[in-house]
């Protein structure tokens, strides 16, 4: 059975309450304050170097492009195009290992995006080329330009010489538009 009620009201929970309050304070205040919601700086830059480590590798293949032109002259696939895409490749990671040491890129990740941008920029450097001809007159040749323009299709890969079209240019026909008018079928 119950006991009867008295008029006070029992404090002892509530005084035992405060009790450990008080006794775990100083932990409470030693913890580290928790951002639950992350700095929008720090989300953005992870991506970031990712899409950095790509652009790095990609400028390491026309960089080697850029050299092997100048000191042995030749075309973008060259002679033989399976020994080319070999010989850009690995000049690409030799200046992509220069450039990814300067730069400070740490992590498996970095190296495979690197990697990607390599094997990117060997296969649509030439799609560069179609769009921007008169930068390409610049940095190499006209001739090489033009060779380059010639020899691949735009919107393509190049692959061991040949080029597989990827994007279909597009045909545009002229279309008339049809007016419905209401009360008509």
């Amino acid at each position: 059975m119950s006991s009867p009620q008295s008029g006070m009201p029992d404090n002892s929970f509530q005084n035992r309450l405060n009790k450990v309050a008080e006794a775990r304070a100083p932990i409470e205040a030693a913890k580290p304050q928790v951002e639950v919601i992350p700095d929008w700086k720090e989300n953005f830059k992870y991506p970031a170097t990712i899409v950095a480590a790509a652009l790095v590798g990609m400028l390491a293949v026309f960089v080697a492009r850029y050299a092997r032109f100048h000191l042995m002259g030749g075309s973008l696939a060259g002679e033989d195009a399976d020994i080319t895409m070999m010989i850009d490749g690995a000049i690409g990671i030799a200046c992509s290992f220069v450039l990814f040491s300067a730069l400070r890129f740490r992590g498996a990740e970095f190296k495979a995006a690197q990697t990607f941008g390599i094997l990117a920029m060997i296969m649509i450097m030439h799609n560069f080329v179609h769009a921007a001809p008169k930068a390409f007159n610049l940095v190499f040749s006209e001739e090489w330009t033009n060779q380059v323009i010639a020899m691949t299709e735009p919107g393509s890969i190049l692959f061991r010489g040949a080029s597989f079209v990827v994007i279909e240019p597009k045909e545009e026909k002229p279309t008339i538009p049809t007016v419905r008018r209401a009360g008509k079928a």
